[in-house]
């Protein structure tokens, strides 16, 4: 007999079962995923960049790193300069994760027994907002295909009982391992996946899997700075200043007490109010509309605040929890994309009109407005994916562990700790922040389709239920957006 200890992963020994007539039905989705590759990378080739991957790509190109974004991607990407300049290698390698993720669950649900499943899995890659977003040369990209592909590799051995082989589980711990390198706050998403790849089928319980959330966040913050330092000897950007600095003004702005941001930055009040916004921080930021309010010293490619930053802010939040609460809450609220109006960066300071001395970086038509709850409709709110990842998981309580639930519950409570660490420590509204959280709620969802069919012909009102509380959470989303309610932000 077998024992845990004796598994790889935690994963028995067993019999494919899948070798009669399974190998065209693969083939098939082989070539679909091939096909819809191909598609992606015409679509968006070469790719598209905005100004942290610019700014990545020239520490690529002189192969000194900063740590204002993590250095791993601007390291690797001075190897892919090896096969052409630009974004375009990035890109491919990223699409390439991305469609080996998605091809390799759908085999995995193919293997588990359902062969017309496996085919809505591989399409659903295809979903527009994800096409959208994977254009990008970024590093939430990055994050999110190095995963996917991961979670893929793991879940295909998985299905079929099988130990892994130690050079598929080599791949699989170094796209685990880039994937949470590339981007600082990753490490709340990683636990649940680590103990998904480690551990035996029975513990992967939703209360296991959120506490391994937490524990490997805790040490791995402080592992992951270690390695940057050994690995890439990163000058120091001190970005985590934007976020101190940030809740200083929160806070300063819901008591009403300039006082609170003093002596990194001079506010009367109605500056405050002026230059405040829960959408993001980039008013303070040494390129924002701002930033002369900001005492920094002068002459440094990275301006950084003096000693003592922590401290105040520790102080301040200590003295006003309230408004700390208020801030974050409005912020968190901001990028989950909840109960905000249409098309709310408008209401940012660097959008706003009608100051001459401060024209606003867009105008945003009135036809913008209207359209935004087209363009960013409840299928792309963070805050409705994350909402249904709750309730999947209370559908799940009950379920035995086999391979598509304890596979649905580790990418839940994933996507749920990656985006929930944004109420302490987000700084600025996108979608893109939430890209591996959608990824895993939908892939979730359709790992146990099946199983929730089931659960409607046993007890339907469980699943009622928690369509209900999304479709509540979706009417609060859409009449805040009809009313252009601003009460939040």
């Amino acid at each position: 007999m077998q024992t845990d200890s004796d598994l790889l992963f935690g994963w028995e020994r067993h019999g494919d079962g899948d070798r009669a007539g399974g190998s065209m039905a693969a083939r098939a989705l082989v070539a679909l995923g091939v096909g819809l590759f191909a598609a992606n990378l015409a679509l968006h080739y070469p790719g598209v960049m905005n100004n942290d991957s610019i700014g990545q790509y020239r520490q690529a190109l002189a192969g000194e790193y900063g740590d204002w974004h993590p250095p791993i991607m601007a390291w690797l990407w001075s190897w892919l300069r090896l096969f052409g300049d630009g974004p375009a290698p990035f890109l491919v390698l990223h699409l390439a994760l991305y469609w080996l993720g998605f091809g390799l669950v759908a085999d995995a649900v193919r293997r588990g027994g359902h062969p017309r499943l496996a085919w809505a899995v591989l399409l659903a890659g295809a979903f527009p907002p994800f096409l959208y977003v994977n254009a990008q040369v970024v590093k939430d990209v990055g994050m999110a295909v190095a995963w996917l592909a991961a979670v893929g590799l793991i879940h295909g051995f998985r299905v079929q009982q099988r130990r892994m082989p130690m050079a598929l589980a080599v791949a699989a711990g170094l796209l685990l391992f880039y994937g949470a390198m590339v981007r600082t706050n990753a490490l709340f998403g990683l636990g649940p996946l680590l103990l998904y790849a480690l551990a035996p089928a029975r513990w992967l319980r939703s209360t296991r899997l959120m506490a391994a959330a937490v524990v490997v966040a805790l040490l791995a913050l402080p592992a992951s700075q270690l390695a940057n330092r050994l690995l890439f000897q990163p000058r120091a950007e001190h970005a985590v200043q934007s976020l101190f600095l940030y809740d200083l003004m929160g806070i300063a702005v819901h008591t009403g007490e300039p006082a609170v941001i003093e002596p990194r930055a001079t506010f009367t009040r109605e500056e405050l109010r002026d230059c405040y916004s829960p959408y993001w921080w980039d008013s303070l930021s040494p390129w924002g509309r701002c930033a002369g309010r900001v005492h920094r010293p002068a002459g440094a490619d990275m301006p950084t605040l003096p000693d003592g930053l922590v401290a105040q802010w520790l102080r301040s939040i200590a003295a006003h929890p309230a408004a700390y609460l208020e801030h974050r809450l409005k912020h968190f609220n901001s990028a989950l994309l909840f109960a905000v109006p249409p098309k709310h960066i408008r209401l940012t300071p660097e959008y706003r009109t009608g100051d001459p001395a401060h024209p606003p970086l867009e105008v945003v038509t009135a036809r913008d407005v209207k359209l935004d709850i087209v363009r960013k409709n409840p299928g792309v709110w963070p805050v409705t994916w994350l909402t249904w990842a709750a309730c999947l998981l209370v559908l799940l309580r009950r379920e035995p562990p086999g391979p598509a639930v304890g596979f649905a519950r580790a990418l839940s409570v994933s996507a749920l700790g990656y985006s929930g660490a944004y109420l302490l420590i987000g700084v600025a509204t996108d979608m893109r922040y939430h890209y591996w959280s959608l990824l895993a709620v939908m892939l979730s969802t359709l790992a146990v389709l099946p199983l929730l069919g089931e659960q409607w012909r046993r007890r339907p009102r469980e699943l009622l239920a928690g369509v209900a509380v999304v479709a509540a959470v979706v009417g609060v989303g859409v009449a805040t957006r009809l009313l252009d309610y601003r009460g939040f932000v």
